[in-house]
């Protein structure tokens, strides 16, 4: 019997995708909340590799290409990805009178060697930046769900999406002065009608192209990754994403 449960146990630590979690863990639900061990164990998948067919060029129909250099912005993809993550940018410090400018955004990705896979202008458009067989470096360093397989290396596991958008005061501080904020027009900041529509088409096709769960444990923000960001922000209305179990 004991050897059973040796092997058992072998077993469910190979599939649950080697987090670092002390044995007693796996031999009794968690003790604090309501959630049990399952429910938190199916947030933490095993890595899948990519299979072959989603090693060619992907792009979303919806998608205008606008490629950036794929050397200083990405990897090429070896897993499946398993999250969305949302984020918003714009290019008020170069310019406050055109923050939107797609060729301002578009360099300073290329100055600051960062990538994202798209990125959703205030229209609505969906710019194609990377293709989805890119990990595009959009995370940076961060923890999610206490599991070392993403610490620091979200990219991996997840596609980028940018919002052309401008947060709250406190979410923008970090990037601009109080003042340079109070000056901007009300109508540049927070998120459009047309994005929340874009946004909601190409999460609905990427959880169905690659089987993510349309939900907001896979669907989530920079912030909440690495917390020193503060994007998609405040302004950012999580409501409007047409996501299940809401």
């Amino acid at each position: 019997m004991k050897k059973l449960v040796i092997v058992f146990l072998l077993v469910f630590f190979v599939i649950s995708g080697g987090c670092d979690k002390p044995l007693k863990d796996y031999l009794n639900p968690p003790t604090t909340g309501n959630k049990t061990l399952p429910e938190i164990e199916s947030k933490i998948p095993m890595a899948r590799t990519l299979p072959e067919v989603f090693k060619q060029e992907i792009v979303s129909d919806m998608a205008a290409i606008r490629y950036i250099d794929f050397e200083t912005s990405s990897w090429e993809r070896e897993f499946m990805p398993e999250f969305i993550m949302i984020h918003f940018m714009n290019g008020v410090v170069v310019s406050k009178e055109d923050p939107y400018n797609k060729d301002i955004v578009r360099d300073i990705f290329m100055e600051d060697g960062v990538g994202i896979n798209y990125v959703i202008d205030r229209e609505g458009n969906i710019l194609c930046m990377l293709p989805e067989n890119r990990c595009a470096w959009h995370a940076g360093e961060g923890e999610f769900l206490d599991c070392p397989k993403y610490t620091n290396k979200m990219n991996f596991y997840s596609i980028g999406i940018e919002l052309m958008a401008i947060g709250s005061k406190d979410d923008m501080l970090q990037y601009i002065d109080g003042a340079t904020y109070d000056s901007l027009d009300d109508s540049l900041k927070g998120f459009t009608d047309e994005q929340y529509e874009s946004l909601n088409l190409l999460v609905a096709e990427l959880c169905e192209r690659y089987g993510i769960p349309k939900n907001k444990d896979r669907i989530i923000g920079h912030e909440e990754f690495s917390p020193h960001k503060s994007d998609p922000g405040e302004l950012f209305d999580w409501s409007r994403l047409e996501l299940e179990g809401k």
